[in-house]
């Protein structure tokens, strides 16, 4: 039976994956000192991912590809959770060239910008903080591989500013693991009710949930299709 890990994977590789995946997902752990491991093994990171089987940027890129088939070249991204730029080497194969990227974790960043992925790279932690982002700025917003333990823990204040810099008609695209929406310990029914009270508040609907296999080692992931409401003044 298959371990998850990639047939090409050396037992040596897979220990050293194991090693980062239980560094950088410690459910104890603060979200400052999460952040912080992601840096310190950013040089690893492609790698492991490689070993892991992370199939996660190649699913989002095809769902964004889904809502956005024409002017490609032309569509504006945030890249939340942007990483060493795996979504967006994926979203590039699609034409999309227009992307900023946003990440707590400098070092990961740094990898990034070695690749010339994106036009801005901004270092911010998504939380009860304002980005220092215009409104309406971006045309989709997506979220791939963010951490399901720093995710369920998400104030609600953080998803509406991803709701506020996005245009109205526009998307938010979040890919995890299928059981960032269905464990039962409590924290992904948090998260569900976050994302419905945005629903029933009329910050934006939810279009699509896609299940999917093979996201990380194996497991089931998911992609969440959010469209951003109509702002209305008073």
């Amino acid at each position: 039976m298959s371990d998850g890990y990639s047939p090409d994977a050396t037992e040596e590789q897979k220990a050293v994956a194991q090693d980062l995946l239980d560094k950088i997902v410690d459910k104890n752990e603060k979200d400052t000192v999460i952040y912080s491991r992601y840096s310190e093994t950013s040089d690893r990171y492609d790698m492991v991912m490689v070993v892991c089987n992370y199939n996660g940027p190649k699913e989002t890129a095809a769902v964004v590809a889904e809502y956005f088939p024409r002017d490609r070249e032309n569509v504006r991204f945030l890249d939340v959770a942007a990483g060493t730029g795996l979504c967006a080497v994926e979203l590039r194969k699609y034409g999309f060239l227009k992307m900023d990227a946003l990440d707590a974790s400098p070092g990961m960043l740094e990898e990034a910008k070695a690749k010339g992925l994106y036009d801005q790279y901004i270092i911010d932690i998504l939380g009860e903080n304002t980005l220092d982002i215009s409104t309406d700025t971006y045309d989709a917003v997506v979220m791939c591989g963010f951490s399901t333990e720093i995710l369920q823990r998400l104030p609600m204040t953080a998803f509406e500013e991803l709701i506020r810099i996005v245009k109205p008609g526009g998307y938010f695209i979040n890919t995890g693991r299928k059981t960032m929406y269905t464990h039962d310990d409590g924290k992904a029914e948090q998260l569900k009710k976050q994302l419905k009270t945005l629903e029933a508040n009329g910050k934006w609907k939810r279009v699509q949930m896609k299940h999917f296999k093979n996201y990380l080692k194996g497991a089931d992931g998911a992609v969440s299709v959010h469209v951003i409401c109509k702002r209305y003044i008073a």
